[in-house]
């Protein structure tokens, strides 16, 4: 038996035996005090964890390490060589295309990312999906979640047999945003604040705004002079970005639309001046939205791109990508036989998934096994007819996990949900991870996933 089997038949018995529906009720407490809701609702979650060997931390941290190197690659041809323009399809997206070309000064596109695995717990098999490099969100949330679990009684329970290792993502978020603000102040030859003034910046009537509370309340505890800014709120007068007269050298932020939108432009132009006049650090950069489309990874799963990588990414790459096309009328490699891309998709549904290529939250997915021909077809035609971009991606067996169900208030026991686990890097390290769980194939909490913390496990 596995520590995963052992810590997971461990925990069922704990809870069992511990009034599963009234730990679920504290937890789901705990986190409508830290705002934890979409649109109002309540954040779907499960009354345990999801465990992971400790002992598969380093394949984990590794292959999280050898993508963004990658991304990061592909970025700097992108925008220095004007590289992928096929997948990447910036240009469409208007003032975010604009606004991506300008130079963040400091090195890097891809700062703090999430990257959505399936992580098959008993083989091991592990697979990059796809990446959220724009407009990553969660990681409050995911100290918030960690810092309830920790608490609840069958997890205190199991702590007296395994250690459970939390990774704090605001802690180590922390570091490296401070790195990247050193940088900046050295490009531009002025002497960084040993403690900058620091907003945390997004819409305020965000449905994440929680999250980014998080950050405010913990970087405070610490002794920086941090507030919370709507992207509105700016003020520039040609040299220092302010918010009601407090001078913000240093600001992390949401999502781009925040800036971007026809509602939100005209009133943000003075944090988008500074911005294109590098008078505040700007984390993430715009420049990480290249890193948001489906189709990066065709350029990490077909040959005929791989000589802009190492040995080592190539290897990885391999390993972890699953085949990976633009969807177009083209002939391509698809394991070692020449296709006709669109007639072998069109033929074969039950291989292959069709994404947007700048979607997100699952939104316009289609999975071809669990969905009827016609409808796969439609799709297709669509896609061609109305000239939408879609990625193909070979299908990825969905990895199970059993969590404690509760219905109207009655425990209907541990029954399984498809699992999809997010890696978190912060510029280009391993920094942690959270896991969502849902009943279909598509494991999203914006289609109804619950978002469960993860703890790596080993034997006192």
């Amino acid at each position: 038996m596995t520590i995963y089997d052992q810590i997971n038949a461990d925990y069922k018995a704990i809870l069992e035996k511990n009034d599963p529906v009234g730990q679920l009720k504290y937890i789901q407490g705990e986190m409508n005090k830290c705002r934890m809701d979409m649109h109002g609702e309540p954040f779907p979650t499960f009354a345990k964890p999801y465990f992971v060997d400790e002992a598969d931390r380093p394949m984990i941290s590794d292959a999280t390490e050898k993508m963004i190197t990658s991304l990061n690659k592909v970025g700097d041809a992108f925008f220095k060589e004007g590289k992928f323009k096929k997948q990447i399809q910036l240009e469409s997206k208007g003032r975010t295309a604009d606004l991506a070309y300008i130079d963040a000064g400091y090195p890097g596109h891809q700062i703090m990312n999430r990257l959505d695995v399936f992580f098959d717990t008993g083989t091991k098999s592990l697979k990059f999906l796809e990446f959220n490099c724009g407009d990553p969100s969660g990681m409050g949330w995911n100290d918030n979640m960690l810092s309830i679990f920790l608490q609840v009684p069958a997890v205190v329970e199991l702590q007296k047999k395994y250690n459970l290792r939390p990774d704090w993502l605001v802690k180590s978020h922390e570091k490296k945003l401070l790195k990247k603000y050193r940088q900046f102040c050295e490009r531009k030859g002025i002497k960084p604040e040993k403690k900058p003034n620091i907003a945390f910046v997004c819409w305020r009537e965000s449905t994440i705004i929680g999250d980014f509370l998080a950050f405010v309340d913990y970087y405070k505890s610490l002794g920086y002079n941090t507030i919370f800014a709507d992207p509105r709120d700016f003020e520039y007068d040609g040299k220092v970005a302010s918010v009601k007269g407090l001078p913000i050298p240093l600001l992390y932020r949401d999502a781009i639309d925040d800036f971007v939108k026809d509602e939100f432009w005209p009133d943000c132009q003075p944090i988008i001046q500074a911005y294109r006049d590098q008078n505040v650090c700007f984390v993430n950069p715009v420049s990480a939205a290249s890193g948001d489309f489906k189709s990066l990874l065709e350029i990490l799963s077909d040959p005929q791109y791989e000589s802009i990588f190492t040995p080592e990414e190539r290897e990885a790459h391999h390993k972890y990508i699953p085949w990976t096309r633009t969807f177009v009328d083209i002939k391509t490699d698809f394991h070692g036989k020449q296709i006709e891309l669109l007639e072998h998709v069109r033929k074969n549904k039950d291989t292959f998934v069709l994404k947007p290529n700048d979607g997100y939250g699952g939104f316009g997915v289609m999975i071809g096994n669990v969905s009827e021909q016609k409808d796969w077809e439609a799709l297709i035609h669509k896609s061609i007819n109305e000239k939408i971009l879609y990625t193909v991606q070979e299908f990825v067996e969905i990895p199970q996990d059993e969590f404690p169900i509760v219905e109207d208030g009655i425990f209907k026991g541990f029954q399984k949900r498809n699992v999809n686990i997010n890696f978190w890097s912060h510029d280009g390290e391993f920094a942690g991870a959270f896991n969502r769980a849902a009943k279909g194939s598509l494991v999203n909490v914006h289609q109804g996933g619950g978002l469960v913390p993860v703890f790596f496990v080993s034997k006192k």
